[in-house]
């Protein structure tokens, strides 16, 4: 026989704390559903309500090998498997979503609901909504000091690594200028002219210069793409967000796309700022469809952010890649990353400054010519030829340590072994 539905809010109450207490947790929903219905304004009804489509979101929460066998199954062509899969994500999410709707409107009535903040941090954190988590944690140890399971959740959410994508950075990203530079002059002017459009913008406004949404910087590895982005920001004063495709990318639907959203926010919200986005190939590839359809959504949200940007916004995009190729054509377009700036190998003349600069905190012995350090590594970008100086160092150290030897001091000899033992 058919379940009689609870003619009173009590009654559902207790039926819906019955089945969870025995672990049914559809049953205990559909009971604090009525309790709801019984009782729209009721706190705890609503409470319970959030509270159980938590736990049965738990219950039934998708795995890494959920995630694999939908992505698998899209590849070989299971269409039905890979929707199964799909559907379970999906209603996992939605779960969640619908448990910290109600958690909210609890706190709505009542803002000293401890067991409510407790739960939604729990949501929160299952979505990787990191800020909101803590918030929430430490807002429930606030209202109950002495419940020992709400303050190790606090502390615990505070001990753990936050990730860089929900951070908001506001401190000066480095005190390198464009003198510690090594770059050619056309490079440096170009980067010059987007460092005075984000200082001055009024003044490129008064000459008719439409400002840029911002630069790619292209070029091979260890030619300094991501300290150039540094110094761009520092010399222009500006907030700087470093973000990688791992900070982005995110397993659950949706995530991912609300991660490049809260970036973009946080941007908005601190300006005058620079994004930088490295290895940007990775995360806006080109869009293919099929396997391919979440790299696809990530790349079309990133577009809509970037087009949402005014010439008011002062919210800048840097991109560093060495493949240019690898991006979806709709990034590289007119209004978007259009003005690029190739990053080169350093030349003769380059490399004999990098190992000057390189060298100017060390003492070198008077045999150390520098213009034959910089013959000898052709084909060297600026980062081989720090690490040069710094297997130099470390092979000086230990020759000095073995002979006892007072004079402290790098020789062409230090120089010629590091070469030879990085190449």
């Amino acid at each position: 026989m058919p379940e009689i539905s609870p003619a009173t809010l009590d009654e559902a109450l207790q039926r819906g704390v019955q089945a969870a207490r025995e672990y049914r947790w559809l049953s205990a929903v559909e009971m604090f559903r009525r309790a709801v219905a019984l009782d729209p304004e009721s706190a705890e009804a609503r409470f319970r309500l959030g509270w159980s489509l938590w736990n049965l979101a738990e219950d039934d929460k998708p795995s890494i090998t959920d995630m694999a066998m939908a992505v698998g199954a899209q590849a070989l062509g299971f269409d039905q498997t890979a929707r199964d899969r799909g559907r379970k994500f999906r209603g996992y999410r939605q779960r969640i979503d619908d448990a910290v709707y109600y958690l909210n409107s609890v706190l709505e009535r009542d803002d000293s609901h401890a067991r409510a903040y407790h739960y939604l941090a729990k949501c929160f954190q299952a979505t990787d909504r990191r800020v909101e988590a803590e918030a929430a944690a430490r807002r429930a140890a606030q209202l109950e000091p002495a419940n020992t399971t709400y303050q190790n959740f606090a502390k615990g959410l505070d001990a753990s690594p936050t990730p860089r994508a929900q951070k908001a950075i506001e401190e000066a990203p480095t005190t390198q200028t464009w003198d510690d530079l090594v770059l050619n002059p056309k490079t440096k002017r170009d980067l010059r002219q987007m460092q005075l459009m984000l200082e001055q913008p009024d003044l490129a406004r008064d000459l008719g210069v439409q400002a840029p949404t911002g630069i790619l910087l292209k070029g091979p590895p260890g030619t300094g793409k991501t300290t150039i982005a540094r110094v761009l920001a520092h010399e222009a004063r500006c907030n700087f967000y470093a973000i990688t495709p791992a900070d982005v990318n995110q397993m659950y639907v949706g995530e991912s796309e609300k991660r490049v959203r809260d970036l973009f926010a946080k941007a908005r919200a601190n300006p005058p700022c620079i994004i930088f986005v490295d290895e940007i190939d990775a995360l806006l590839p080109h869009r293919q469809g099929g396997v391919a359809i979440h790299s696809d959504k990530v790349v079309n949200q990133f577009l809509q952010e970037m087009d949402g940007l005014t010439s008011n916004s002062r919210v800048f995009i840097v991109g560093a890649t060495n493949r240019p190729d690898m991006l979806d054509p709709a990034v590289r377009r007119g209004g978007r990353l259009s003005r690029e700036i190739e990053i080169p190998i350093p030349d003769l003349d380059a490399r004999i400054d990098l190992f000057r600069l390189c060298t100017r905190r060390a003492t070198l012995a008077p045999d150390v010519q520098l213009e034959e350090l910089a013959r000898m590594t052709n084909g060297y970008s600026g980062a081989d030829i720090k690490a040069a100086v710094n297997e130099a160092g470390l092979q000086a150290l230990i020759r000095i340590a073995d002979s006892k030897d007072s004079n402290r001091v790098l020789t062409m000899a230090d120089f010629t072994f590091a070469i030879e033992n990085l190449g």
